[in-house]
């Protein structure tokens, strides 16, 4: 909750996008082309069916009366913006220092933009902030660092998901929320150990080499950057977590915002809702329509209406889409200096 291109059309430094690899053949890149928009409309016609069954002027007094909290939501929104910047300055470990502060955080605003439109929204994001970042800390330091951070926010979503799932056990026993949210925490963090021990290993490294040919000169500083600290990257995860806890923060303030009596593990509950939304629709840009869907389901559970449960993730994507427009104009209004010269790399 994809295409490594994503950040092309915002404008990243032509060099920049040369030191990352990019995804193999033209036809990936037309299937992205059309899917994203049949997604999009596939969802924005759930979204419409759900408002129609919810009922509209329910949706519109609830919405309206909530507005007064979005203030507060984005302010927790900033909190976990600067956690997630946090985790991908700790992902590039010793290279870290050369990389600027204003270029991490424009990484950031614009990666932000390309998590939210592009399918598989996290690995387009961390491709970008690659991209961006490249020219400061080199292309083999930054492709490191972008799997590191893709791992890291694997390991953290399936952390946050453990008590997410106890939340749920608490409310509505052993039931399917509760099956999906255990097997969402096993899975990505099954798949964030997988991710690094593949990227430690020698054979998968000297595949991508074979296959990324302007990459293969990177292979040996990206394996050795790879294989410094743990199997699951500890630094970064713990970022991308304080990053979900402030998340549960936002969702503490939005069910509270639309009348529901709102308790820690409500707004557990709610986290692990929307986190089982994000891997489900993970190909629909916002996951507009699949995380509406997912709160109205669970209407009864969280002892409310489906309009105002709907609203809960409706008001989420007023903040994601603040976030979108600010990470959409930071390069039309903030330009980068002058590409520095290629940075030494890093010892280990």
């Amino acid at each position: 909750m994809s295409n490594t291109h994503g950040e092309m059309t915002l404008g990243q430094p032509v060099g920049a996008a040369m030191s990352v690899p990019a995804l193999p053949g033209a036809w990936r890149r037309r299937a992205a082309g059309v899917l994203r928009p049949v997604f999009a409309l596939a969802g924005l016609g759930m979204l419409a069916l759900l408002v129609r069954k919810a009922g509209p002027g329910e949706l519109r007094g609830v919405l309206s009366d909530a507005a007064a909290y979005l203030p507060w939501v984005v302010l927790l929104e900033l909190g976990r913006q600067c956690m997630d910047a946090l985790a991908t300055r700790s992902a590039y470990g010793a290279s870290a220092g050369r990389i600027p502060l204003s270029m991490l955080v424009r990484s950031q605003l614009i990666g932000t933009a390309v998590s939210s439109m592009a399918p598989a929204g996290r690995a387009a994001a961390e491709a970008t902030k690659a991209a961006l970042l490249a020219p400061y800390a080199g292309g083999a330091a930054a492709t490191a660092a972008a799997a590191t951070s893709q791992s890291a926010s694997l390991a953290a979503g399936g952390l946050i998901s453990f008590p997410c799932a106890l939340a749920s056990y608490l409310l509505t026993g052993f039931s399917l929320f509760t099956v999906a949210m255990l097997v969402h925490g096993v899975v990505l963090v099954l798949l964030s150990a997988g991710l690094r021990a593949c990227m430690r290993a020698k054979r998968p490294v000297a595949w991508l080499a074979r296959r990324f040919h302007r990459w293969a000169s990177h292979a040996e500083q990206f394996q050795a950057s790879a294989r410094c600290g743990a199997l699951l990257p500890w630094r970064p995860s713990l970022a991308f977590l304080g990053s979900r806890v402030f998340q549960v923060g936002q969702y503490a303030v939005l069910t509270h915002a639309v009348g529901i009596d709102t308790s820690l593990v409500q707004a557990l509950f709610s986290q692990g809702l929307y986190l089982c939304a994000l891997a489900v629709g993970s190909l629909v840009p916002g996951q507009v329509g699949v995380s509406d869907g997912a709160f109205a389901m669970a209407a009864g559970v969280l002892d409310t209406t489906a309009a105002r449960a709907m609203s809960v993730a409706m008001l989420g994507h007023v903040v994601q889409l603040l976030f979108v427009v600010a990470g959409v104009l930071t390069p039309l209004v903030w330009r980068t200096p002058a590409r520095p010269a290629s940075p030494v790399p890093a010892s280990h």
